[in-house]
């Protein structure tokens, strides 16, 4: 339940201005403290708190017993969240009433209840309704609504506390928005709880938020060690923000400016914004190097091949993550101290941290560009490293950089015999990992598309079965070199002379091809007249043709039968081999 609002700050005005009002007119304030006074109230009334509570304090200097200014100035505080300064006006406010003016006992209530004191909350709405028995006048509905929101608060305490024991990290992110939201805004700890279990949770941002707001809510002393754990969660485990002037600098050094506002010489803030500056400036110059497909600069900001200070910004980096993200450096000392308490699980910076996935994009997206030899055997371990980070495994980007290394290979199964029939070759690889980022692109994605039909021209290009290497002839090559060419062929992929089975088909059809001058004229013109694909089709299905061994063995028994892999010869024929 929402704390109900209130309209004291007006009723205080008017209640004020009167009573300073007939007091001028005793003429009982010294010289100028009227004027003052109407100036501070016309900026409370305004919403200028600040200033108000500036000029109320000169009033208060002129006079120091008057209670009503110390309540303006308290309310001023108040709207600002300077709830130390608020209680102690409205302390001073009962000790000089005698503990009589029961509004300032309502105030405290309404801060305890902001700061989750609820002991306090009760403690001091006793004395605001004692008080008002004791003039006789009726019980405020705010201070029960106020008591039954405290109430509500304090069970979704105690339920948040037993979801973070069960490790219910959302349930236990839920109930302490629920409270901070209705009751207690300013509760430090129930925003260390949902800071930890937003985190736990894997909201790495929603905990940032919290630990962002507590740095303001804690001691300079404890929000400077806040503000470097705050650098370190958003540095290594949330994206870039990029800020008005496009930038992301401003956003990565903020929390450091703030510890360097307490301390502009502190050990811990100073070198961390060396670094991070440094690292940002390196970021900036690589960002402007992708924006112009500069690839080779890339890669000499990104590895030691460039020069000077910005070079290597891969290696910095990595090693700055391998510095700054331990457990006990993202959660603190205050959470490690809670042994009782089960372990905070977080994401592994390794993979998760969104700076490093840029950097990886950054070098397997440059290598893959530059496209030599060597650039793209680099370019296949950049690409492989991307798709392990969280959310990359089908990163577009990491799959085309890997299927333009494996095309780029010649690790593949002979084409000139075993034709397509690659299985799990390299080219397979590469058209599977095309497909899949031709997917992953929501199949829009012209460019992947693009290249996945070149791949597969490619690789139909590079399997298309050469015929003049079969019978190791030249492309001019004329019929009686080709007739001796396969009698040589024939004899040594005969499964009796060491050959096999698929050699000599192979041997087989290469002469039928280049032996008939129609076919031959059609392979060379790039069709394959044995591809199925083709538009011929095979041209032996079934047909009789001439069968090149009857020139060369005699047709009497034993040996092998004719026909299939070794010819395509009308009927069963038989041979033998001559000594």
């Amino acid at each position: 339940m929402r704390i109900p609002s209130l309209s004291i700050f007006s009723s205080l005005v008017l209640l004020s201005t009167s009573v300073f009002a007939d007091s001028g007119a005793g003429g009982l304030y010294p010289p100028g403290l009227l004027p003052l006074i109407n100036r501070a109230n016309a900026l409370l009334s305004t919403g200028q708190f600040n200033d108000a509570a500036k000029v109320y304090s000169e009033a208060i200097e002129q006079s120091p017993a008057d209670y009503l200014l110390y309540y303006k100035r308290a309310t001023a505080y108040l709207s600002l969240s300077r709830h130390n300064a608020a209680l102690e006006d409205f302390d001073k406010v009962l000790s000089l009433t005698s503990h009589t003016f029961d509004n300032a006992h309502f105030m405290k209530a309404r801060i305890y209840a902001k700061e989750g004191e609820f002991d306090l909350v009760r403690s001091s709405l006793d004395s605001y309704v004692s008080s008002l028995s004791a003039q006789g006048r009726p019980i405020d509905p705010t201070a029960t609504d106020l008591l039954r929101s405290v109430d509500e608060a304090e069970k979704l305490l105690a339920k948040a506390r037993r979801e973070k024991k069960a490790q219910l990290w959302t349930a236990c992110a839920e109930s302490c928005s629920s409270i901070i939201r209705d009751t207690a805004s300013h509760s430090i700890e129930v925003r260390v709880m949902r800071a930890e279990c937003q985190l736990a949770a894997g909201d790495v941002e929603g905990s940032v938020g919290d630990l962002t707001r507590l740095a303001v809510l804690l001691p300079p002393s404890a929000s400077m060690e806040l503000q470097v754990r705050i650098w370190r969660l958003s540095y290594f485990l949330l994206p870039p923000t990029h800020g008005d002037d496009g930038s992301t600098s401003a956003a990565a050094l903020a929390p450091l400016k703030s510890c360097l506002h307490y301390d502009p010489d502190s050990k811990f803030c100073l070198p961390l914004h060396r670094l991070s500056k440094a690292l940002e400036k390196s970021f900036a110059k690589l960002e402007e190097a992708l924006q112009k497909e500069d690839w080779r600069g890339a890669v000499n900001i990104l590895t030691e091949s460039g020069k000077g200070k910005e070079k290597d910004l891969w290696g910095r980096y990595e090693q700055a993550m391998k510095e700054h993200t331990s457990r006990e450096q993202l959660l603190g000392q205050q959470a490690q101290a809670k042994s009782k308490e089960p372990p905070i699980p977080l994401p592994d910076p390794f993979t998760h941290s969104p700076r490093r996935q840029i950097l990886l994009r950054a070098l397997c997206k440059s290598y893959t560009a530059i496209g030599t030899v060597t650039a793209l055997h680099n370019a296949d371990k950049w690409c492989s490293m991307l798709l392990t980070m969280d959310g990359c495994s089908e990163d577009v980007d990491a799959l085309l950089g890997r299927a333009e290394y494996l095309l780029s290979s010649e690790d593949d199964v002979d084409g000139s015999v075993a034709g397509s029939s690659g299985g799990d070759s390299n080219w397979d690889e590469a058209i599977r990992l095309l497909e899949k980022a031709f997917e992953a692109s929501g199949r829009s994605n012209r460019d992947v598309h693009s290249k996945l039909n070149q791949a597969k021209k490619k690789v139909k290009q590079r399997r298309r079965k050469d015929y003049y290497k079969v019978l190791d002839v030249d492309r001019n090559a004329d019929e009686r070199t080709i007739k001796k060419a396969f009698r040589r062929a024939a004899k040594s992929a005969h499964p009796d002379k060491g050959g096999t089975e698929a050699k000599m088909a192979a041997v087989n059809e290469a002469y039928e091809v280049l032996s008939n001058s129609e076919l031959r004229a059609r392979f060379d013109a790039g069709d394959d007249p044995n591809d199925p694909s083709g538009a011929g089709g095979h041209p032996f299905s079934g047909g009789a043709g001439g069968n090149p061994f009857a020139h060369f063995f005699q047709q009497s028994g034993g040996g092998f039968p004719g026909g299939g892999a070794y010819g395509p010869g009308q009927g069963g024929f038989k041979f033998q081999w001559s000594n």
